[in-house]
């Protein structure tokens, strides 16, 4: 065990040491920062530039809270029409917005089939949290906010989602004068989808988006798959191998390559994680201070996308990633005899690799879907293509569950396999094939294991 921790302690240190991660990590960390604040970078240096917002809006205000003198849906109104003027924006506001209380206009589950001349509305009630409760309790109801969207501009529509977000906050400080009623969190709106529109540009928005979150994960398994390897033959070309095979075990040293080479990976990927809660912090001081409300919450929102399960599986299909292909990595070291003969013997696993990238990255534009959910469930190809599988809305959180479990397995299952070949073949220096070497790895693995079982026998008579 004092071995293995050597081992796994004196690569860790080795990788991050060294001038390749510093570099790698401000260039990367640099880019994912960017990334994450494209929605308030963008609203910053381009704002409107002239255009004209000339939507035209109706809100449905049934919850009979008035704020002052105005009433919550009034406040609604002359919060994003004022907020929109403010200069930095650039546009020209001639919005028509308007307000009413009367019942007839609350929208029916036809709304999208009816001909409305507004392009949005915004429908603000009461609901009872619990309906077997007493319906005269003030603390019983919450205020909702359902949004319909029939064209509104997007800037119009960010707006008007950070106009109701203090709607409750406003009924509570009606409701108890006395308490704090910044406790209060904030409403998020009901955007209520148009059954009518097809493609609404999601499926583009997305593709464009694959290789942002895809990119990470491609430059972590190629560094985990190429990095052992060259580990492996620089120790076989310098004869050192023979010493540390010597000293531990062949299946100590396997272990403790890959495992030193994840605990590296996790560092890496909690870095990476760390970038992204700057960006978007930065990205929400930004918003908030723009008060156009370009938030990762609302753009998520207006596409639909829940954000954290997706950078949850991001994350696990790195690591499960860069576990995988690192074992196959090692062995694949184990087999060449130099630097120029890895090269060779890699190229099949970077043809599969490849093929998994330009898999993920195609995915928005794939004419066939199920030919792309099933990349999801082949181990080689998981890692990428299942969470832009997922960010796209093709899979469920259940189904993206199944691919991993499935990859999961088959690393475990991999790595059986791979432990006792890779004795065979680490103090190897053939040069016959590809092939050939393997079949030639796998006789002398079944060698081994049957003098192991004879020495066993006789060591126990």
């Amino acid at each position: 065990m004092k071995k293995l921790s050597y081992l796994i302690k004196y690569g860790l240190k080795k990788r991050i040491m060294s001038k390749a991660f510093v570099i790698s990590n401000v260039v990367v960390g640099l880019l994912i920062i960017a990334v994450t604040m494209l929605p308030s970078l963008v609203t910053m240096f381009t704002g409107g530039k002239g255009e004209v917002l000339n939507d035209t809006i109706l809100i449905v205000n049934t919850t009979g809270y008035e704020v002052g003198e105005a009433d919550l849906g009034t406040r609604v109104k002359d919060t994003v029409y004022y907020s929109l003027l403010n200069p930095q924006f650039g546009y020209e506001v001639e919005l028509t917005i308007n307000v009413t209380t009367n019942a007839n206009r609350i929208p029916t589950d036809n709304y999208y089939d009816e001909t409305n001349i507004e392009k949005g509305l915004v429908y603000i009630y009461l609901e009872l949290i619990d309906p077997d409760g007493n319906p005269l309790d003030k603390d019983n109801e919450k205020i909702v906010v359902k949004i319909y969207d029939s064209g509104m501009h997007p800037a119009v529509l960010q707006m008007i989602q950070v106009a109701v977000s203090d709607l409750q906050r406003f009924k509570y400080q009606i409701d108890h004068p006395t308490f704090d009623p910044t406790l209060v969190s904030d409403l998020q709106p009901v955007m209520v989808e148009n059954p009518n529109v097809v493609d609404d540009g999601v499926s583009e928005i997305m593709a464009a988006f694959a290789p942002v979150v895809i990119i990470p994960i491609f430059i972590l398994i190629t560094f985990a798959f190429q990095a052992i390897g060259a580990e492996i033959i620089e120790e076989k070309s310098t004869k050192a191998i023979e010493i540390i095979i010597a000293s531990v075990k062949p299946s100590t040293h396997f272990l403790a390559k890959n495992l030193s080479l994840i605990s590296f990976q996790l560092i890496q990927l909690f870095l990476y994680f760390m970038y992204g809660v700057v960006g978007i912090v930065g990205n929400e001081l930004i918003s908030k201070a723009g008060g156009l409300g370009s938030s990762w919450g609302n753009v998520t929102q207006s596409l639909d996308i829940d954000l954290l399960p997706v950078i949850g599986f991001v994350l696990i299909c790195a690591l499960i990633g860069t576990t995988l292909y690192s074992v196959v990595g090692a062995f694949i070291g184990s087999l060449s005899i130099n630097q120029e003969d890895y090269q060779q013997t890699q190229s099949p696993v970077m043809l599969l690799l490849t093929f998994g990238y330009m898999g993920a990255i195609f995915a928005g534009t794939l004419g066939s879907k199920e030919a792309i959910l099933i990349l999801s469930y082949i181990p080689f190809f998981t890692p990428m293509v299942l969470p832009v599988n997922l960010a796209m809305g093709f899979m469920t959180i259940g189904e993206a569950w199944i691919g991993v479990a499935i990859v999961l397995a088959f690393v475990v299952l991999l790595v059986i396999l791979i432990s006792p070949l890779y004795r065979a073949s680490i103090l190897s220096y053939d040069q016959s094939g590809l092939f050939k070497r393997i079949k030639n790895t796998i006789k002398t693995a079944k060698a081994l294991k049957e003098n192991q079982k004879m020495y066993e026998e006789n060591h126990l008579e």
